[in-house]
């Protein structure tokens, strides 16, 4: 079951659309990883199209749908990926700077996702 975008997502998504720039986009095939747990990063993604598998040590612990924001957790806790993203069937995915979100919205995305 592929999570439900949260009300946040849309707000932050809609914000990102609309911003007049262009941003860059990745296209990732069925079974590429978008990005491999443990490695730097500090881009955030918008997942644009297409399905992506959230992977936790080896094994896929929720999947996640269009509308999605991706890679907060890597931002604000030291440029690590908490997780493999691996496509379920092809994607597009919006490559945004860290900078284009502020830290309260992602903080905010990053604690409407914690367990509890």
């Amino acid at each position: 079951m592929t999570a439900v975008e949260t009300e946040l997502e849309r707000d932050l998504s809609s914000a990102v659309m609309t911003e007049g720039r262009k941003m860059p986009r990745r296209r990732v095939e069925i079974g590429e990883a978008l990005v491999e747990q443990g490695e730097e990063g500090n881009e955030l993604f918008l997942l644009l199209d297409g399905v992506l598998d959230v992977e936790v040590d080896g094994q896929t612990v929720t999947q996640v749908g269009p509308g999605a924001m991706l890679g907060e957790h890597a931002v604000l806790g030291g440029g690590r990926r908490t997780a493999t993203l691996r496509a379920a069937t092809p994607c597009r995915v919006l490559v945004l700077d860290a900078d284009q979100i502020s830290r309260y919205e992602l903080k905010l995305l990053a604690s409407s996702r914690e367990p509890g």
